[in-house]
């Protein structure tokens, strides 16, 4: 306010308001007002370091209010609804300004000033503080009123027990919970029920069924994995397969997830009569079991048309469902029906204890097993809470306090009549999980039921979203990822089978709890709720389930702009109009969104205006091009463009997304896109890590060349294209030795480059293969349309390299594989000049898999030349291949365990 008179003075505003006709006592406080909003709007920065130090005190509030349970005043909990609504704002308020702040700072530090301002939306202009002002006082004012109440509702000691101390977390989870571990206990009578069934004759019967049923939580899915393991159901049956059906999942999904567990490959097939036939014809002349757990349909037409096509097989095969429905089992079981039933207390507790007392000595366990036995009883008979509970218990080391104290918690949850039966014993987990563990696992309320996800992909949320960050010592990646692994230690996710690759499922009893416990913060909006929730602005994360041929009405989700999530949920794919540019205008607050298969083809100018937006996910969407103005998301860390196969080009201004983390391009290796090149500057995203697609241009091309590999630290996969641009020092200057957490990685040249018969072509391309030399750490390598005559030196120092692929390499006439001792796939296809197999081949003891495909010139002149310990040879193409293995090497092709074995007519 003295800056501002000293500027003006007294005189030349006294005469304003005496102009104005307003009395010199009410112009004095109008004065007194402006100049104090204009000392604010000079020092917003130092008012906002007050929110942020505001801020770390309500986190820690509200850390302490989740260590204290069972609070049941209600105007506590409204009270601290209303706090973590406070927090989430103030969160909003900081990213925005810092947003702004490190912006600016980067454009200042930009060394041409001819360019065009790099963040024109995101710049702190006069406006941008007065606005930022006016959100400063009315949270300040929110907080005003809410810390008025804070003496008259804040915890007392008898407002609940706190939480023991955390144990320091132990290394042991993160290992086991890579690996299934079911421990089915009590159900041998059951177990052996089903078997008889399974290996029994049932002369006469077309495809006998066996069904188990029973409630979520209960033991199916461990009951059902107990038999398909079990080694006299593998000695019967030739082939066993399992599919998990989602419950929403129609006869078509259904027969392409059996095709896919069947063959172990991406199915695309869209016609359901096409589906049919094609599992029709791979069923034939096995004797099979399928597994098909979590079976939904109760309607007679859902089996009618699935059922044709499982009856190819050889007597003797047999279906095995599980299903939550007795109508379900009654319908479809022909010659056993188990409803399974709670387990006993006693059972309960050999479960429990196997997890809860591992590694106690027989004096610590004789003194707890009296209060051990007693949380069983409480279980419900359901062998995920003994297993869950029992997880928990062994945090406490033995701790016999600890051990009362769960107990009488489950005692005061028994009295909740509201929840499902077994969730209170579930609640107990969740209530002595770490803070951040909390949110994590709450997050997943947004996951409708059976959705199976991928773990990088839930991982790249919750860091979006902030609930995870780096400690420093860490990628905040790996951070994230060892907390999704104890969540799933602990039965809070639960492992998929979907092939190819592994994906995990929020357990229905699970998902139940995380709704409960997330239900002021969440939304799911779809065609039986469509109602405005009660405190609109509380919520933070919104799922839209999509109903197949209706439109989506999405201006019911405008009146939740606080969100920080929008995730669709399509059954069937959405036309693209369906998606409005408003959506990006009204939540601006976005700090992920989902728009995954959808038809989505174009993505509006106004995406730009979510400058909080850290994911977005556009896979398997129709997109050809992005808007320039996706560059103005300063905080993008993850960008999904995987299988879109119409994309065409990147934003030019891609090099201004610094906080760039997973450009995730990946595509099937075999399909032909449009994808044209990329734009430079990609050198500048030193925090990349994903960037599946490579496309090379030439030096002088405009876009971005080979060269800007260099620095970054890219891991997964790698897929480098249009090779011939490269040349020897740019091949060189990309450093893939370097890069030592690339594990999967495909060199191509375009398909014409081979019809080009100049001796310097074929000499520059194996000049610029062996510069491109991998690190030792690969373990997928292919190499396709590649002109040279020979492979580079380097492939031999691949120690770990898994799976070795050639393909379409016509000059190629000899390599070694010698020194690959840990290869298992080895697959060669159209290598025309290729007349003797690699030397070394038949002592690679680890080798699993061989195929040779269209490569006439082959001959096998000796019949140890295949590896001792190969269960799979595919051969077609290959005349004199074929005849071999008909012929001379009838003997050796019969001794292989696995006789998948085709040859070409």
């Amino acid at each position: 306010m003295d800056r501002l008179k000293d500027l003006l003075g007294d005189r030349p505003l006294k005469g304003i308001f005496t102009t104005l006709g307003l009395p010199e006592k009410i112009g004095g406080a109008v004065l007194d007002v402006l100049c104090s909003r204009g000392a604010r709007l000079w020092n917003v920065e130092e008012e906002a370091n007050k929110l942020r130090r505001t801020k770390e005190r309500i986190r820690a509030l509200l850390e302490d209010a989740e260590q204290r349970r069972f609070i049941d005043h209600d105007s506590v909990k409204l009270w601290l609804r209303e706090l973590r609504a406070a927090a989430f704002d103030v969160d909003a308020l900081l990213d925005r300004l810092g947003t702004i702040t490190a912006a600016s700072r980067l454009a200042a530090a930009e060394q041409s000033r001819k360019r065009k301002r790099p963040w024109p939306s995101i710049e702190l202009s006069p406006w941008r503080r007065w606005e930022l002002d006016e959100k400063i006082a009315k949270i300040n004012e929110h907080l005003g009123n809410i810390n008025k109440d804070r003496k008259r509702y804040r915890l007392q000691t008898g407002d609940g027990r706190r939480t023991a101390a955390q144990p320091s977390q132990r290394p042991r989870f993160l290992e086991a919970a890579a690996h299934r571990d079911e421990r089915p206990i009590g159900r041998n009578e059951e177990k052996e029920q089903i078997l008889r069934a399974l290996v029994s004759d049932n002369a006469g019967m077309d495809l006998p069924v066996v069904s188990i049923w029973g409630t979520a939580g209960i033991g199916k899915t461990a009951l059902a994995r107990l038999v398909h393991d079990d080694p006299e159901v593998e000695n019967f049956f030739t082939d066993r397969i399992w599919v998990w059906l989602p419950d929403t999942c129609d006869v078509r999904t259904a027969t392409k997830m059996i095709i896919e567990a069947v063959t172990s490959k991406k199915c695309e097939l869209l016609s359901l009569d096409i589906l049919q036939h094609r599992l029709h014809d791979h069923l034939r002349k096995k004797r099979f079991l399928l597994v098909i757990d979590n079976l939904w349909a109760d309607g007679f037409q859902f089996w009618e048309f699935l059922r044709p096509s499982l009856t190819a097989g050889e007597k003797g095969s047999k279906i095995l469902i599980t299903t939550q429905h007795e109508r379900v089992s009654r319908m479809n079981s022909t010659i056993l029906s188990i409803p399974l039933k709670p387990l006993e207390d006693e059972e309960c507790w050999q479960i429990l204890k196997v997890y809860a007392l591992a590694g106690w000595c027989s004096r610590d366990q004789d003194d707890l097993e009296s209060i051990g036995r007693s949380i069983a009883a409480n279980c419900q008979g359901s062998p995920l809470a003994a297993k869950s509970l029992g997880v928990l218990l062994s945090d406490t080391h033995g701790d016999r306090e600890q051990w009362e104290s769960i107990l009488s918690e489950m005692r005061i949850l028994e009295g909740d009549k509201s929840t499902n039966n077994i969730l209170p014993s579930l609640q107990i987990s969740y209530q002595h999980l770490p803070y951040h563990l909390k949110q994590c696992f709450a997050f997943c309320s947004v996951l409708p039921l059976g959705v199976e996800f991928e773990k990088d992909e839930l991982v790249r949320l919750w860091i979006a979203d902030g609930l995870v960050k780096s400690n420093g010592r860490r990628r905040v990646e790996m951070e994230a990822g060892r907390c999704f692994d104890e969540l799933l230690w602990r039965s809070f996710f639960e492992t998929s089978d979907t092939f190819p690759i592994r994906k995990f499922r929020v357990p229905s009893l699970m998902l139940e709890l995380a709704q409960l416990v997330s239900k002021h913060e969440s939304l799911t909006l779809g065609p039986d709720n469509s109602q405005i929730a009660d405190h609109p602005e509380w919520i933070r994360y919104a799922t839209i389930l999509c109903p197949k041929d209706e439109p989506l009405a999405f201006d019911k989700i405008y009146h939740y702009e606080n969100s920080r999530l929008l995730k669709l949920f399509p059954k069937t794919k959405l036309p693209s109009n369906q998606v409005p540019p408003e959506l990006f205008s009204k939540l601006t607050c976005l700090r992920a969104l989902d728009l995954s298969y959808t038809e989505l083809d174009l993505l509006p100018d106004s995406i730009g205006f979510c400058i909080h937006l850290r994911y977005l996910n556009l896979r398997n969407t129709l997109i050809k091009t992005l808007p320039e103005t996706v560059c103005n998301l300063f905080n993008l860390q993850t960008l999904d463009l995987r299988d879109c196969f119409w994309l065409m080009d990147l934003p030019e201004g891609m090099n201004r997304l610094v906080n760039m983390r997973h450009l995730c391009l990946h595509l099937d290796w075999d399909r032909v896109t449009a994808f044209r090149s990329m734009p430079s500057g990609i050198d500048k995203l030193l925090s990349l890590q994903t960037l599946s697609r490579f496309v090379t241009v030439s030096k002088d091309g405009g876009k971005c060349n080979i060269t800007e590999l260099k620095n970054l630290k890219i891991r997964g996969e790698l897929c480098i294209l249009n090779l011939e641009a490269a040349t020897h020092s740019g091949a060189k200057e990309a450093n893939l030795s370097g890069k030592e957490y690339l594990h999967k990685l495909m060199l191509k040249w375009s398909d014409n480059t081979c019809k080009d018969e100049q001796q310097l072509d074929i000499e520059n391309s194996e000049r610029i293969l062996e510069a491109l030399c991998a690190h030792s750490s690969l373990k997928h390598l292919r190499i396709d349309n590649y002109p040279g005559r020979k492979l580079p030196s380097w492939i031999e120092n691949l120690s770990s390299l898994d799976t070795l692929e050639i393909f379409s390499c016509p000059r190629l006439t000899q390599f070694s594989v010698e020194a690959l001792r840990s290869l298992r796939n080895f697959r060669i296809r159209q290598c025309a000049d290729l007349a003797v197999l690699p030397r070394g081949l038949c002592s690679l003891e680890s080798l699993d898999c061989l195929e040779i495909h269209g490569t006439s010139n082959l001959r096998i002149s000796a019949v140890d030349i295949l590896p001792r310990n190969i269960s799979q040879l595919t051969v077609s193409g290959c005349d004199a291949v074929e005849e071999w293995c008909r012929q001379e090497g009838a003997e050796r092709v019969q001794q292989i365990r696995d006789t998948r074995i085709q040859f070409s007519n």
